[in-house]
């Protein structure tokens, strides 16, 4: 276990003579190193366990962490049994209807890996090779997808765990293998393996929420997440970026570059085949120079559909390269960029962030990853933004990349929840009757402030509770009320709705109100839909 587990883990025993409660979260972790690691004793660590732990010391969380396999953990969170889910991509919990926070923890993607004995430069060398990849990595479909939408032939092999890639590429069935980008090469010294440059399928990791929680819930959760996030990530020296350095600093070696063993192999050639070396030099250079512009075709094909925007710079800051999506965003040509810089383009602009991140991919040699709002244009946009070092063959760092993809309407997304939560909460306290949320196993999810007053519970006490147990268990004639003959049962569990003039609710404190009530089932498309209970005391006759 890290340092920083440690620390948090006394921190909390010292804050234990607190009179306050801990709100207990039960999270799902499932081993997807160096995001998260499950170990034989069912210890958890990794970095969303870092940020995770961190942030429960802030909110007085008291996490419980439930590891298991991805299937389990998405099963797990369906029925209620985890409150919360991670590593998750964006895609994934979207695809899954899921309830997840907005702000990332890491941007993740696919690479190509391979023994070094063919060369893989883009995604046309995969052309009539075999692939194997792990048949639950989300990078595989689109990576099958890719495929198909370039008519690149590839003979595709699943297996049950990454190990098992690395084992047939290495022993020479399959020529290439597909791993995330935080998979860690040097844990694995026995394959000795190589990672090409070939990355596609940007994914972003998030946190998915049990939607048995409710939305109002999930909301004030998402809400906490993000707050925290966007804090740590918006200070340089924050423990966001010490955990990132921790676990995924580069581990990886230099080698000697298997081309450069051929360049030895060749001039010694050369100079035992002196007398023909002009003839096949020139026809070397044919080749050589067909191969790059087979190269570069495909470079652009690819940068073409790159969903986001791409650029490089020369280490003094000059662009060499931008794609045609960055071309659209900033409403200038290649030619016009070109052997410049950012600061000569766009000299009334405040570009020092930009400028800060590149110096800092360069001078450290690591992935810096950012939020950037930009203001020019029709409206800001936000970015997130992720700038690398790319090292050329004398192992110097010669350039500086930068990928960007637009969160604009992730972030827009996430300020109109905020604001129809407060809308909704406004509603619920100005109604003058009592209003409670019921989801399908007759949990109370939400109450306003005329229901509590009615009732005489509080919030924490209502909220999460089953209502029959409260507030219905017994009939007028004080006989127990069993919980399926009651209306609230057939609206929340059988999408009955109910209209009652001569209730019964029990108080609090113990003693029986007369009430008029009405059940609206809520439609979700489940077996059990769950139902809104509004009521007021009954009339006088």
């Amino acid at each position: 276990m890290s340092l920083i587990r440690y620390l948090l883990l006394l921190f909390l025993v010292v804050n234990t003579s607190s009179p306050a409660v801990a709100e207990v979260v039960r999270v799902g972790i499932h081993d997807k190193p160096p995001l998260s690691l499950v170990d034989d004793q069912g210890g958890v660590q990794g970095f969303v366990v870092d940020l995770l732990d961190l942030m429960a010391v802030e909110e007085g969380w008291d996490l419980e962490y439930v590891p298991c396999s991805w299937d389990e953990c998405n099963n797990l969170l369906s029925l209620g049994e985890i409150d919360m889910l991670t590593p998750i991509s964006s895609s994934e919990a979207k695809q899954r209807r899921l309830d997840y926070n907005r702000e990332s923890l890491y941007v993740n993607w696919g690479q190509i890996v391979m023994a070094g004995k063919d060369v893989i430069k883009s995604p046309l060398d995969l052309a009539n090779k075999t692939v194997v990849a792990l048949s639950s990595d989300p990078h595989f479909a689109d990576l099958k997808e890719l495929a198909a939408r370039f008519d690149i032939r590839v003979r595709f092999l699943e297996v049950g765990d990454y190990e098992s890639v690395l084992a047939w590429v290495d022993h020479g069935p399959v020529d290439a293998g597909l791993v995330p980008r935080t998979f860690d090469l040097a844990g694995f010294k026995q394959y000795p393996l190589i990672k090409s440059s070939v990355i596609f399928n940007p994914s972003e990791i998030r946190i998915a929420l049990s939607p048995l929680k409710g939305q109002i819930p999930n909301a004030k959760l998402i809400q906490r997440l993000d707050y925290h996030l966007t804090r740590m990530k918006g200070d340089r020296s924050s423990a966001f970026y010490q955990a990132q350095e921790r676990w995924f600093r580069d581990k990886d070696k230099t080698e000697i570059p298997e081309w450069l063993r051929w360049v030895l192999l060749l001039l010694l050639l050369l100079l035992l085949l002196l007398a023909g070396g002009v003839m096949v030099l020139r026809r070397q250079v044919r080749l050589r120079t067909g191969e790059i512009r087979e190269v570069n075709e495909r470079f652009a094909a690819f940068m073409k559909h790159l969903p986001g925007i791409a650029y490089m710079k020369s280490a003094a800051g000059q662009f060499l390269f931008v794609n045609p999506a960055w071309e659209r965003t900033n409403h200038l040509n290649e030619a016009a960029v070109l052997g410049r810089s950012a600061a000569e383009i766009w000299p009334d602009r405040d570009l020092s962030t930009w400028a800060q991140d590149e110096r800092m991919a360069l001078e450290s040699g690591r992935v810096v990853e950012s939020t950037e709002v930009h203001p020019w244009g029709e409206r800001p946009s936000q970015w997130q933004m992720i700038r690398f070092p790319i090292v050329g063959q004398t192992g110097e760092t010669e350039m500086v990349g930068g990928i960007g993809l637009d969160v604009t309407a992730q972030k827009e997304t996430a300020r109109e929840l905020k604001h129809l939560h407060h809308q909704l909460q406004l509603l619920l306290e100005s109604a003058g009757d009592g209003i409670c949320g019921l989801n399908g196993l007759g949990r109370c999810t939400f109450a306003n402030s005329a229901a509590l007053e009615m009732l005489g519970y509080t919030r924490e006490e209502l909220t999460g509770a089953k209502f029959h147990d409260l507030v219905q268990h017994t009939r007028a004639d004080e006989t127990p009320y069993p919980e399926d003959e009651s209306p609230l049962y057939g609206a929340y569990h059988q999408g009955r709705q109910a209209h009652v003039e001569d209730g019964v609710f029990w108080h609090g404190e113990g003693y029986r109100l007369a009430v008029e009530y009405s059940a609206y089932p809520i439609a979700n498309g489940g077996d059990m839909p769950g139902a809104v209970v509004i009521f007021r005391p009954a009339r006088s006759n």
